[in-house]
């Protein structure tokens, strides 16, 4: 029996869309974006079995689904393996274990050593702009006020992430 024979009248549209289901999946492992070549891919393999069902040998059809389906999980294997500790562990993909930034604590207590400290708006303030403090521009915000650029500004909270600032000097700013 020849090729011809087991796939029957769509022999040859058969082996086309095999070989351009297999292209397209090939392809779309490798490049990024929204699926084109893998929707393409599926719509191929569809096919192949559509053909094969209507107009080939059912059991050819089976055969088909189970090759992909294999195909697909030897695919998916590889690919987990190879994220856990083949080439695509070492790629800017896969998520470190430690970070090399300074974290978000670290930050907020640098901003509590701004508390009682005169600074100078940069920008309008309202109510948040940039405030000037010991040379060090910093985002800062009023609880609602507006202070106008250039004047005189002390620190009255570190709320987290958020500074507070008040209009005057830091005599003036005790609460």
């Amino acid at each position: 029996m020849t090729i011809y024979e087991i796939l029957g009248p769509t022999a040859v549209a058969t082996i086309v869309c095999l070989i351009i289901a297999l292209v397209m999946f090939f392809i779309e492992l490798f490049t990024p974006g929204v699926g084109l070549a893998g929707a393409t891919g599926l719509l191929s393999l569809i096919a192949v079995v559509v053909m094969q069902l209507w107009w080939g040998q059912p059991r050819v059809a089976l055969y088909v689904v189970a090759i992909a389906l294999l195909i697909i999980v030897l695919g998916l294997v590889w690919v987990i393996r190879s994220l856990q500790k083949g080439r695509l562990s070492k790629s800017f993909l896969v998520q470190r274990a430690h970070s090399d930034g300074t974290s978000v604590p670290e930050v907020a207590a640098a901003k509590e050593e701004l508390v009682g400290k005169t600074g100078v708006a940069i920008t309008t303030l309202r109510p948040s702009g940039i405030a000037e403090f010991d040379g060090r521009r910093v985002d800062v915000a009023t609880s609602g006020e507006f202070i106008q650029k250039g004047e005189i500004v002390t620190v009255v909270k570190a709320e987290g992430m958020h500074i507070r600032v008040r209009a005057g000097c830091a005599e003036q700013a005790d609460e």
